[in-house]
């Protein structure tokens, strides 16, 4: 997944998000995009829809500190700031990468997986 922060003083880069659509379409992938503004709040459903988890586990990161959130002045509600969830998502890519790696260095000594 990639994310691009895009700002008014560099419009131009809005040309990146064209250019990188057209060429997944044109290798024939389904793919899905999201506009949002950077300092978007998001409810814990919103959250766990955009992560596949269930709204019940957003909430258990958020209380053991795993997920940034905040309470709504006066109330029980969480929000989750968009940029949170998206360094999460990051965080959760990468180590999915070094885990392909290892398990493709291992395979390639020729050591057993069991």
């Amino acid at each position: 997944m990639k994310t691009l922060h895009l700002d008014p003083d560099r419009r131009e880069r809005a040309s990146l998000v064209v250019e990188e659509i057209e060429r997944l379409l044109g290798e024939g992938k389904r793919i899905a995009v999201t506009v949002a503004e950077e300092h978007e709040l998001l409810s814990p459903q919103q959250a766990a829809d955009r992560l596949g988890f269930s709204r019940q586990h957003v909430v258990r990161l958020i209380e053991a500190g795993e997920l940034e959130g905040r309470k709504l002045p006066g109330s029980s509600y969480w929000r989750i700031p968009l940029a949170t969830v998206l360094a999460f998502e990051e965080r959760r890519e990468r180590a999915g990468e070094r885990a392909d790696g290892f398990a493709r260095s291992l395979d390639e000594q020729g050591a057993p997986l069991e």
